[in-house]
């Protein structure tokens, strides 16, 4: 049966994530301590404790969460047979891992590159995301040019994101209530997918095209566009655009359902099966979230 597997991004992350799949699985005991070589600290460390607060920074956030999914994959990938492949935000760099456009190692030093740049953002400007409800994709991106900020996440039509500075948040906070809609402050570390990502554009961008990637084996849906991908150059250039333009992922799944309606979850928690089912509740949805369900 043709399965679509999708990977979490960021926020998916949980303490003590990993540590039962380094204490059962030998693949995933080798992935980790080559995770802290390569690194130059201990990301085991990190994922493997209670200290929720240093696990949701965005530079180890990244990396813990492509390491976990990268090793869940891997531990199932003989039971499905892969037909397409997508990811949320940092997700799609798993995605990219399953469907063998690089090896694990290419995969995190983006990773790692793409995170730091990130974390380095958000120390400079000053920013928030707010989740909208109530309103339409057309009322809200209205209100965001006047406030000036923008749109970050289409999840699903009831659904959606708006990310910018401060000062923008507050004011299309309070647009938005006069229209009888209502923005939820979200407990992230920046204003991820706007405009004041764009300085992490320049290192991502290096890295990637100094990397290798290969002819992936099924095409991989991207976040920029909701369009399925398998040419190298392309796969290239959405990521790096992807870092300040909307997740399109309301358009993600409409595009892995043409392919199958069976779709493989895989990351630290069970997000984007809530999201998905909201979407078309038709669609099914297998979770595999830590070593227990595999």
């Amino acid at each position: 049966m043709k399965s679509c597997f999708i990977f979490s991004g960021q926020g998916s992350h949980r303490p003590g994530m990993s540590a039962n799949l380094y204490k059962n699985s030998s693949l995933a005991k080798e992935r980790i301590e080559l995770s802290n070589k390569i690194l130059g600290y201990s990301i085991a460390d990190i994922m493997f404790s209670s200290d929720e607060e240093k696990l949701r920074n965005t530079q180890y956030a990244q990396v813990a969460i492509y390491i976990h999914s990268t090793i869940i994959f891997d531990l199932l990938s003989n039971k499905y047979n892969l037909s397409i492949v997508a990811g949320h935000s940092l997700g799609e760099f798993s995605a990219l891992y399953a469907n063998k456009s690089y090896n694990f190692e290419t995969g995190l030093k983006i990773v790692a590159v793409r995170a730091k740049a990130m974390a380095e953002c958000e120390q400079q400007n000053l920013g928030k995301m707010s989740a909208v409800l109530g309103s339409s994709e057309e009322a809200i991106e209205t209100i965001c040019k006047k406030a000036g900020c923008q749109i970050a996440n289409i999840n699903s039509e009831s659904q959606i994101v708006i990310s910018g500075s401060d000062s923008s948040i507050t004011y299309a906070t309070e647009m938005l209530k006069k229209i009888g809609s209502k923005a939820i402050p979200l407990k992230v570390s920046g204003a991820f997918h706007s405009k004041l990502m764009s300085e992490a554009k320049p290192a991502l961008y290096n890295t990637i095209h100094d990397s290798t990637f290969k002819k992936p084996i099924c095409p991989i849906v991207s976040n920029y566009d909701g369009i399925a991908r398998s040419e190298v150059n392309d796969i290239k250039n959405v990521l790096i655009q992807q870092i300040d333009n909307p997740v399109q992922w309301l358009k993600s799944v409409h595009k892995l359902k043409e392919i199958s309606s069976n779709f493989i979850e895989i990351g630290p928690k069970k997000v984007l099966g809530n999201i998905i089912k909201k979407i078309d509740d038709s669609l099914t949805i297998t979770n595999y979230n830590c070593y227990e369900d595999l």
